[in-house]
């Protein structure tokens, strides 16, 4: 499971696309600050085959690859970056794994997931089984909104998105899926969908799919748009 989207992209590629360069205050999720209209190319429709693993057995997990296809096949999603899931094991590209703490960890190293995070390493998406059962204290949302977000920002990761700076663009504002919102929303509101700006990024495929735990992004961490009123 080693594919790739294009060669790495060249830091002048890169700030091409950097989306605090054409922000403007018009919404699309409740309160965003989106993009103007642009040239752009076509948009590239690519289908990722992909496995579903759910190693637990328990009753609170039993829908797990129902929703996860769910989320993935979700008009509001990554499918507006042109990625296309569906579930065929015998050709996937990635396996996205719901597992315990101390599997999820084994399935991260060298990546510190410390027996409650999730993560991407590779081409496997590894999701902490009690988060999925219960969210965590501090989210404000629905549990379904977490687990949306959850398997939103972990595939970002396999897309090659990062976790933005800052992570959140201004108070009340709507949380860019790749932030951090199982840590901190920072002022933000929690959002489970990726924002427009963070769909561009996604969809102009600078960068190679499944980027590896070493991976280091700090030449091309992305900015939201500045808070505009």
């Amino acid at each position: 499971m080693t594919p790739t989207f294009a060669p790495a992209a060249t830091p002048a590629e890169r700030r091409a696309v950097r989306p605090s360069e054409f922000a403007t205050p018009s919404p699309d999720v409740a309160g965003e600050l989106v993009p103007p209209p642009l040239p752009r190319p076509p948009r590239v429709e690519q289908t990722l085959p992909i496995r579903i693993e759910r190693r637990v057995s328990d009753d609170a997990t039993a829908e797990f690859a129902a929703e996860v296809m769910r989320i993935l096949t979700d008009e509001r999603g990554w499918v507006r970056a042109g990625f296309h899931f569906v579930e065929d094991p015998s050709a996937a590209v990635a396996a996205i794994v719901l597992a315990e703490g101390p599997e999820v960890d084994a399935l991260c190293q060298p990546l510190d997931t410390a027996g409650k995070y999730s993560c991407q390493n590779g081409p496997v998406v590894a999701l902490n089984a009690d988060r999925w059962r219960e969210a965590t204290s501090s989210w404000p949302s629905s549990l379904e909104a977490y687990r949306t977000m959850l398997v939103n920002h972990e595939v970002g990761h396999l897309l090659h998105l990062h976790h933005p700076d800052p992570q959140c663009p201004g108070p009340g504002l709507p949380a860019p899926v790749m932030a951090q919102q199982s840590t901190t929303l920072d002022g933000c509101a929690p959002n489970p969908w990726p924002l427009r700006w963070e769909v561009r990024l996604a969809a102009a495929r600078l960068e190679p799919l499944a980027p590896p735990a070493d991976h280091d992004p700090s030449d091309h961490r992305p900015s939201p748009p500045p808070a505009r009123r």
